[in-house]
């Protein structure tokens, strides 16, 4: 019985051991299959941060290049050197402008092309050190040229194990089409520049592949256009190449990812397991990918190594189970630490990328402030022409009264010089990046359409009739009145063109209708509700299929050249697009065309002009104005308006004049008036220097563009009030009754 007792005894034991040797194997396994999905995820990461870090230092370095060369071929002296080309056959002056840029941007192309509209070659410069001979026919120049597009041209073959790439921008003066400047990347560089020292540290290769899959970039010359989407032509049969094909299909379906993989190089070099992490590069409409690769064996070689030490300790956890839990808690010591340093190098490399986007920010923000400098001292000289030319026109107005012959047509100047200061208002809104639609409102269909047609009025000769069938449709548009007056203005400007040699009849309509009644083509894109429609028909010459496929393409023009830019049925488009509208077009040749715009109607009212106030002159003793402001024209017209309303105008168009008759006699004058933008002195500094003598001067200041600086004074009192350029006569008059009486 005793010795049942120890067998059956012996036997759980052995049982029991059974099962933890098994449990203990099934846990060694596990640990093991874990920590190496671990680590084969955490390299995943680490490949991927660094292909998307070389994709957007490519990024960045081909659209600075592009930038660079935009601003050359931008600039108005390369352009007249251009021209000079074209009229003279002189290539001294564009020739200077190459050799200094490229002298300036030594680290840029290795090559510039300089093309005229037809592609054809005008000048080249090789940058050091030189590339070697290839044939240049692979650059395609002409078809580049002739695209008339900036961005990334072509990727061509140096050799079989060397390529480049052309980035283009074209060159235009105004509308005209002069020609274009390739320069040629030498794709080696850019390895050596961004990718070689990468290559080197926590990854094996790093390769760039073009949007068809050919290979332009990688550590084996060899590997160097090698396609496997054409190279294996078993590709999709083999069963073999599954893991393959399916990352190359993830690859192109998706911006970035990794994957895991056989890979298989045609012979090149040998298949082996790999595991990847690719990033889309997109430029311009041209997509290369980045890959960053790394052999499976290569990143689980930690897990490999630390594995026979794990078996020692497995082993002596038989004897010892105490120092088989140290073990294994050394293990997960080692994991979080390995954790630990790779989330730091995540952060490093995060880090770097914000410093490095920063300053990309900080470049971009500096130009554009160059650009709004540049755009507020073009408003600054429309706003001093605008000025006296509203002004006169404003006061003729009232002189002559709503009965002269004459008032209509002083209407209309008044009116084009309003729609000039929309268009200043415009200028300083791109300067600033805001959108058009901030400047969007209720605005009555109706009066935009009467605004258009009195100007087409004017333009139609008499050999073309002009038959309007317009009724009161009450409808309101939420947009811009300007843009809609541009969009009708073309299509009635197109019409009457197509029948200019010939004659015929030029009929505008418009009416209210529902969403329902709007044609079937057009249906899909038009949201329920009312909608107004308005039809330009025309009896002229008509257009063929060919050509209405193609009217509404940036610069196709059916005009003979130098008669068209090609932009402006694009341009209205794009604008009725914006409004939520729609266009038909309907033509045969000899017989016409109709062009129909539907416009959603908005049931907000429209916007209309505050009334204004009819300022009072002052009813005491006459009130002593100083004027400071450097544009005679303003000086004359003010001094004038001002005086017919009984103010006494002491004026300069010199600052420093004004500070020494200011110092002589500071309590004779009850205002000053003071521009902001001039020679010497700017107004907010006249302004605090004078306040200094007399801290009780009321100023106000005029200016076409409210600085930073106007501001903070108008909140420190040194500055009562600010009035925008072009001024208002009557709202100048309120300004000023507001301040001294």
């Amino acid at each position: 019985m005793k010795l049942n007792k120890k067998r059956v005894r012996r036997i759980a034991i052995a049982v029991l051991m059974t099962v933890l040797l098994c449990v203990l194997a099934y846990a060694v396994y596990a640990t093991y299959d874990a920590y190496t999905q671990t680590v084969i995820e955490q390299q995943q990461q680490h490949l991927l941060v660094i292909s998307r870090a070389v994709s957007q230092n490519l990024d960045l370095f081909l659209a600075e290049q592009l930038r660079d060369v935009e601003i050359l071929v931008s600039t108005p002296g390369f352009i007249n050197e251009f021209q000079k080309f074209y009229n003279y056959g002189n290539t001294g002056g564009v020739k200077e402008y190459i050799l200094s840029y490229m002298l300036t941007y030594p680290q840029g192309g290795s090559r510039m092309y300089l093309l005229d509209c037809n592609g054809n070659e005008i000048f080249r410069y090789n940058q050091y050190p030189f590339l070697e001979e290839f044939d240049e026919s692979a650059l395609n120049l002409k078809a580049l040229t002739q695209r008339g597009h900036t961005g990334i041209g072509s990727v061509f073959p140096i050799n079989s194990n060397h390529y480049g790439v052309t980035l283009v921008n074209v060159v235009y003066a105004g509308d005209e089409y002069l020609g274009a400047v390739a320069i040629i990347i030498d794709m080696e560089a850019l390895y050596k520049q961004f990718i070689l020292t990468l290559d080197s540290r926590d990854t094996d290769y790093i390769m760039i592949k073009d949007s068809t899959g050919s290979v332009l970039i990688h550590p084996n010359k060899e590997m160097i256009g090698f396609n496997p989407l054409t190279d294996m032509g078993d590709l999709n049969a083999d069963a073999r190449y599954e893991s393959m094909r399916k990352m190359l299909e993830r690859q192109y379906e998706y911006e970035e990812g990794t994957a895991i993989y056989r890979s298989y190089t045609n012979g090149i070099a040998l298949p082996v397991d790999e595991i990847s992490a690719y990033t889309r590069m997109n430029l311009g409409g041209t997509s290369w990918f980045i890959s960053t690769v790394m052999p499976v064996a290569q990143a689980v070689q930690p897990v490999n190594e630390n594995l026979s030490r794990f078996g020692l300790l497995v082993s002596a956890m038989l004897a010892i189970l105490a120092a088989a839990f140290a073990t294994i808690y050394i293990l997960q010591k080692n994991r979080q630490q390995l954790k630990m340093q790779t989330r730091y190098l995540k952060d490093i490399n995060h880090t770097l990328e914000e410093l490095h986007q920063s300053r990309e920010q900080v470049r971009h923000y500096q130009k554009l402030q160059t650009i709004g400098a540049l755009a507020g001292g073009i408003a600054h000289e429309f706003n001093n022409l605008l000025t006296p030319i509203l002004g006169y026109c404003e006061f003729l107005k009232t002189q002559m009264g709503s009965g002269n012959k004459y008032y209509e047509d002083l209407d209309e100047i008044h009116k084009a010089g309003t729609r000039a200061k929309e268009i200043v208002e415009q200028i300083l809104q791109f300067s600033r990046r805001e959108t058009d639609e901030e400047a969007y409102r209720s605005v009555s269909l109706d009066a935009v359409l009467q605004d258009a047609l009195k100007m087409v009025r004017m333009i139609v000769p008499s050999s073309i009739c002009l038959e309007e069938q317009l009724s009161e449709t009450g409808a309101n548009i939420y947009g811009s009145a300007t843009q809609l007056n541009q969009v009708l203005l073309n299509l009635c400007i197109n019409a009457y063109q197509s029948m200019e040699k010939e004659g015929g009849t030029l009929t505008v309509l418009n009416r209210r209708i529902e969403s329902t009644q709007i044609p079937d083509a057009l249906k899909m894109t038009a949201t329920p509700g009312s909608y107004a429609m308005i039809a330009v028909t025309d009896t002229g010459c008509g257009m063929s299929n060919d050509v209405l496929d193609k009217i509404f393409d940036p610069f196709f023009t059916t005009k003979v050249a130098g008669e068209g830019t090609g932009l402006g049925l694009s341009m209205a488009k794009n604008i009725l697009a914006s409004h939520g509208g729609l266009i038909e077009v309907k033509s045969e040749l000899g017989k016409g065309s109709s062009f129909t715009v539907y416009l959603p109607i908005t049931d907000i009212p429209a916007s209309r002009q505050p009334s204004k106030a009819i300022p009072a002159s002052p009813k005491s003793k006459p009130k002593n104005l100083l004027l400071v402001d450097d544009e005679v024209r303003i000086i004359k017209y003010l001094k004038k308006r001002l005086r017919q309303n009984g103010y006494r105008i002491d004026a300069y168009t010199d600052a420093e004049d004004a500070l020494r008759a200011f110092d002589l006699s500071a309590s004779k004058w009850d205002l000053l008036i003071v521009d902001y933008t001039m020679p010497k002195y700017r107004g907010t500094e006249l302004a605090r220097l004078m306040k200094k003598q007399r801290p009780e001067l009321p100023v106000l200041l005029i200016t076409g563009l409210v600085e930073k600086d106007a501001l903070q004074m108008k909140q420190a009192k040194v500055l009562d009030d600010i009035l925008i350029k072009p001024l208002e006569f009557d709202e100048l008059l309120q300004r000023i009754n507001r301040l001294i009486l």
